[in-house]
């Protein structure tokens, strides 16, 4: 198994680029089915295996000549809805391993830049507004994941997405942003002492194992299906 190999991007991307070859026709069938698709708890390797498979079909409809929506049969809801309804569902590792290797990315750039302008003193460990900020930012990505699903279930079902949908989100967007950013918390002054060095070589560590760790779990999610 190769560590540093994501299969899961690897598939993504490869389907990414034969979605843009497709003729215009399939072209807005297929993008309009996976944003469908994209609404349902549904491993998101399952997922792209399914538009893999759809890609495929589409192929073949244009080698026989023949519409890509006829050769489904069906109304493209439908066809979607019995794709999807036996999917595994995702494990919480998918959001949780992508979450840490970009906070801490964040926090290690944040970190090195006042290192940077404040020098090694040893009195100076990680703040705890940096957790902070790694709160707040998953608090959005919780918000724009649901943003997004609620506008893509309107794809195939032919509807708007509400306008009240939106200003729910957008409230408990700036309601999340008041209580994290603007509240004063009793343990946002502290500082967990250390020296810089010690604490940096530790974020790259975690950073490290991290990012191991999330190849290491799609890898293992590759081997389930016969994708390639």
């Amino acid at each position: 198994m190769n560590f540093f190999r994501n299969t899961y991007k690897k598939l993504v991307q490869e389907n990414k680029y034969e979605l843009t070859e497709m003729p215009v026709k399939s072209f807005k069938a297929l993008n309009s089915m996976f944003k469908y698709l994209e609404t349902f708890e549904v491993s998101l390797f399952e997922l792209e295996v399914i538009k893999k498979d759809l890609i495929g079909m589409a192929k073949e409809a244009e080698a026989e000549g023949v519409d890509f929506l006829d050769k489904i049969g069906m109304p493209e809801k439908e066809f979607c809805d019995s794709l999807i309804k036996d999917g595994i569902k995702p494990s919480y590792k998918e959001r949780i391993l992508p979450w840490i290797i970009d906070f801490l990315i964040a926090d290690i750039i944040i970190y090195t830049v006042g290192w940077l302008f404040e020098g090694t003193s040893s009195n100076c460990g990680f703040p705890i507004w940096l957790l902070e900020v790694d709160l707040l930012c998953i608090v959005i990505d919780i918000i724009m994941l649901k943003v997004q699903r609620k506008q893509a279930g309107h794809v195939l079902a032919k509807k708007r997405s509400r306008i009240k949908d939106r200003y729910e989100s957008a409230v408990l967007f700036m309601a999340s942003v008041f209580i994290i950013m603007f509240l004063p918390l009793p343990w946002e002054d502290f500082v967990i002492p250390g020296d810089r060095r010690v604490i940096f070589c530790i974020l790259t560590a975690l950073l490290v194992g991290a990012f191991f760790g999330n190849n290491y779990y799609w890898n293992r999610c590759s081997e389930k299906y016969n994708w390639k």
